[in-house]
């Protein structure tokens, strides 16, 4: 068994879409993807996201908001910045060997929030499916 594919996603916050992000990754790579978040400016994660993200992972730990500083030691294989405000704030990190960007819209509408979920699930399987990591 290889190392896992780590991915880090960026969201201005590590609020919502980088937290949506993590989870999902984390879901469908099935040990193969080792996926983490954080931001340049960290929130409190809203209690709706809580609980999706723990009701995802199938557990009773919830999500904390991070700082983007906290993952500066970290090596990752793909960096996938969630919103253009976090890849203009993202800092030059020395594992950012392949960078990703995608732009999503901060929301909190449920509505919305399903639709970014939707569109986050199917951007991954994409791209982990022409990893190979599927």
């Amino acid at each position: 068994m290889t190392s896992p594919h780590k991915i880090l996603f960026v969201c201005r916050h590590n609020a919502i879409r980088s937290q949506i992000a993590e989870a999902l990754a984390n879901k469908m790579g099935h040990g193969k993807v080792m996926a983490k978040s954080a931001g340049p400016e960290p929130q409190p994660i809203p209690e709706q996201i809580s609980v999706w993200v723990t009701d995802l992972n199938g557990s009773e730990t919830k999500p904390e908001s991070k700082s983007l500083e906290t993952m500066a030691m970290e090596q990752f294989d793909t960096i996938i910045t969630l919103c253009d405000k976090s890849h203009d704030a993202l800092p030059e990190l020395a594992t950012d060997q392949q960078h990703i960007r995608w732009d999503f819209k901060h929301t909190e509408d449920p509505e919305a929030l399903r639709h970014m979920e939707m569109e986050i699930s199917e951007r991954l399987r994409l791209m982990l499916q022409v990893k190979g990591l599927l």
